[in-house]
């Protein structure tokens, strides 16, 4: 029984009504409604049997009905997740000795639509937040194959965020959120003036993933280790994207609902832009081009981010300390298909290079992927001769990350090449085959601690730290445009960490 009416509005009698009733999977309801009762007596809400006896409600939100001019009283809304309901149950509203009760069904799917785009936002921001906790709301989504099925009409009346600029609304500037290859989610909700003391954030993900058939399916996307803090002019939260849904989603966008006080209340639609790493990090210490000045704004900023950076070291400092003791003896991948790897290939007259060293990797290759932006004509001489399959761009980055366990990657990069064959020594350009342990580091480096988005970076980076000498830095840091320098220091700081995490590394190559 739920006891939501305790601050209801005085009159005589009792208003319930049922206005539409969703069939779940699994056999439970989605019950939506209404009710009014009066002030001066304690109501109660409640499903019952045939026979008096209650049936459980496993969820109910309320929320307060707009004030209407010819309705003195504003009722309650009310949604209802029940279990499988006997037939004949009816809906009931009591207080005192007043009840009223209806046949526990409404009027169905369809009115389901129409009825969240009329009701309050903070109707279909809950019912959507439940629909990522609980798996049997999830088809409402995708209700009469309707883009975001029954909450299609309610986003399509939020403000939308096109890029990060906020235009229609006087308190927000910008709402800028980001994501990365390992999931994470930020967003900085940010004002040229302070935030009051009051303000919060909250924040659901949907998207399209496909579905048995194949047909892109609308959901609402579990997430991770919400935070969120308030900075002087700005709202910062950070999640993650549940491993199990990364891979499949196609699509990805986020609904805000930010809190200026607890009389006004936005929600916005964005759509995550993909960023690096160290992109996503700055975005905490970032400022709109009028906010105020401040040390204590910026400091606070940094704050933050030194608190974020020491939750991402928890957790992936743990998995890429187990992915570096893993490493593969030197001949674990000898048995292996051997897979050539040209990066950086990035200088179109390098094709004359490889027209005269092709055999060098026709010896020891089965095939060959290249990368870079001169890709292309660098491939040509071995396309030409025809000894070995050659894969390009963003082919060949799939191939290398369906290569792990399956083929020894020989990777050498394009200038370190042209500088051996100048000495005489081509062959010591090439890495000891790289098996599935170092191909697994790779791919969780460059989610965790990636500088660039292309993964031939992240590849040059590991081969670097491969043939450290004593002495040398295990990380070069990454040059961009900071929001400050003290934010480069500690991002960059946090990234060396990541990269060198694990034992000392010892030279792969000769």
């Amino acid at each position: 029984m739920l006891r939501p009416f305790e601050d209801g509005q005085s009159g005589e009698a009792l208003q319930l009504g049922l206005a539409c009733e969703v069939a779940l999977q699994g056999g439970g309801r989605l019950l939506l409604g209404s009710a009014r009762a009066p002030a001066d007596a304690e109501a109660t809400l409640w499903l019952e049997a045939p026979g008096g006896q209650p049936c459980p409600i496993m969820q109910a939100r309320f929320h307060p009905e707009p004030a209407q001019p010819d309705s003195p009283r504003p009722a309650r809304l009310f949604a209802l997740v029940t279990d499988a309901l006997p037939p004949g149950t009816r809906l009931v509203l009591q207080a005192g000795d007043q009840r009223t009760d209806i046949a526990g069904e409404g009027s169905g799917e369809s009115a389901l639509a129409g009825l969240l785009a009329a009701w309050p936002a903070e109707a279909g921001f809950a019912l959507l937040a439940d629909c990522a906790a609980n798996p049997a709301l999830q088809p409402l989504l995708g209700w009469q194959q309707r883009p975001f099925g029954g909450f299609g009409d309610w986003l399509a009346g939020l403000n939308p965020v096109r890029g990060r600029m906020v235009e229609t609304l006087a308190e927000i500037e910008e709402a800028e959120t980001l994501t990365s290859l390992a999931g994470e989610v930020m967003v900085v909700v940010r004002g040229s003036a302070a935030f009051p003391p009051e303000a919060r954030l909250e924040m659901v993900a949907i998207g399209q993933r496909p579905d048995a058939a194949g047909r892109a399916e609308p959901v609402a996307v579990p997430l991770l280790d919400w935070h969120v803090a308030a900075l002087p002019q700005a709202l910062v939260g950070q999640a993650r994207i549940d491993p199990a849904w990364l891979d499949r989603l196609s699509t990805l966008e986020l609904v805000l609902r930010v809190q200026m006080r607890p009389d006004l209340v936005h929600f916005l639609r964005c759509r995550p832009r993909a960023a690096t790493v160290p992109d996503l990090l700055d975005s905490i210490c970032r400022t709109t081009p009028f906010a105020e000045p401040g040390d204590a704004a910026g400091a606070a900023a940094l704050d933050l981010l030194r608190l974020v950076v020491a939750r991402r070291e928890a957790l992936w400092a743990p998995p890429l300390a187990s992915l570096a003791a893993q490493r593969a003896a030197p001949d674990a991948a000898g048995h292996l298909p051997r897979l050539g790897l040209i990066l950086g290939a990035d200088d179109p007259l390098a094709a004359r290079l490889f027209q005269v060293t092709a055999p060098e990797f026709e010896g020891r290759c089965d095939r060959l992927l290249v990368m870079g932006d001169a890709a292309e004509a660098v491939a040509q001489p071995f396309i030409r001769r025809g000894r070995i399959p050659v894969t390009l761009g963003a082919a060949a980055v799939q191939a290398l990350r369906q290569a792990a366990g399956r083929a020894g990657v020989l990777a050498v990069e394009a200038p370190r090449f042209a500088a051996a064959v100048a000495a005489g020594r081509p062959a010591s350009a090439f890495s000891r085959p790289l098996g599935a342990a170092d191909l697994a580091r790779l791919l969780a480096l460059h989610a965790s601690a990636g500088c660039e988005p292309a993964l031939a970076d992240s590849l040059a980076r590991l081969l670097r730290l491969h043939r450290m000498q004593p002495g040398e830095p295990a990380f070069l840091p990454v040059q961009r445009g900071w929001s400050s320098p003290h934010a480069a220091e500690v991002v960059n700081a946090h990234l060396a960490r990541l990269w060198s995490t694990g034992p000392a590394e010892t030279a792969l190559h000769g």
